[in-house]
C-alpha cells in the first residue's frame, strides 16, 4: 500500500484501498498503515537507534508538561524526515485523510519507558498549520501501554514499522499513555499546510543568526 525503502517510496494503494482507509479515518479519526518502513530500512533504523543518545525532555507547551526521552539530533532523524518529505507520501495522506495540500513533514524520535513513568498529556497539536499527525513504531521488541488515546478510544500501534495517521482538531484532544512494560520508540511528527513553510524558514534563519 505504502512502503518506504532504501531505493525509494512505493505506493500500491488502489482507489478501493484509499476509499476503505478514508472511510475508517472519517469514522474513527485515525488509520493504521502497516509496514510503512521496508524491513531492510527498518533494520538500518534500529541499528542506528542502538547507537543513539536519548535525553529526558519536558514539553512545556502542554499543561502539565509532557515528558519523554528525545533522541539527540543525529543523521537518523534527518534520514526519516527526508524519506517522509516525499510527494507520493503527501498525496496518499491527503487522499486518506481529506486534508488540504501538504507542503512538508517534520518529526522527531522519542522514547517512553515503564521505569520513568513518562507520558504525553492531553493536547491537540494545533500550532504552525499542522494538518495531520503521524506516529511510526520503530521497535525493536514489544511494549505494553503507550497507546494513542482519544477521549473515546485507545489505539494500539504495536507492529514494528507500522504508522498511525490521526486527525488534528480542537475538539480532539489526544495523549500517549504511560508504558507499563518494555520501551516504546517512535518517530512522531506532523504534515504541515502551505502557510507554515515561510514561518519555518524564518525560524531556522533566526536560529542561525549570531
Amino acid at each position: 500500500m505504502l512502503q518506504i525503502a532504501r531505493a525509494g517510496t512505493l505506493v500500491t494503494a488502489t482507489d478501493a484501498d484509499i476509499a476503505r482507509l478514508r472511510s475508517h479515518f472519517d469514522q474513527h479519526h485515525w488509520v493504521r498503515l502497516p509496514r510503512v518502513l521496508h524491513p531492510d530500512l527498518l533494520h538500518d533504523v534500529q541499528a542506528r537507534l542502538a547507537r543513539a543518545e536519548f535525553i529526558e525532555q519536558a514539553h512545556a507547551g502542554v499543561d502539565p508538561p509532557s515528558r519523554d526521552l528525545c533522541m539527540v539530533p543525529n543523521t537518523l532523524g534527518g534520514l526519516l524526515e527526508l524519506v517522509f518529505n516525499d510527494e507520493s507520501v503527501f498525496n496518499l495522506v491527503e487522499r486518506v485523510t481529506g486534508s488540504e495540500e501538504i507542503t512538508r513533514f517534520g518529526g522527531f524520535i522519542y522514547r517512553l519507558t515503564a521505569a520513568s513513568g513518562q507520558e504525553h498529556h492531553w493536547h491537540n497539536d494545533l500550532v504552525e498549520s499542522r494538518l495531520v499527525a503521524m506516529s511510526v513504531n520503530l521497535g525493536p521488541g514489544t511494549y505494553a501501554g503507550g497507546l494513542l488515546e482519544y477521549v473515546l478510544a485507545r489505539v494500539p500501534n504495536l507492529g514494528n514499522g507500522d504508522a498511525l495517521l490521526f486527525r488534528l482538531h480542537e475538539a480532539l484532544q489526544h495523549r500517549a499513555c504511560p508504558v507499563v512494560s518494555g520501551v516504546k520508540t517512535a518517530f512522531a511528527g506532523w504534515y504541515f499546510g502551505e502557510d507554515s513553510y515561510p514561518r519555518h524558514i524564518r525560524a531556522v534563519a533566526s536560529a542561525r543568526t549570531p
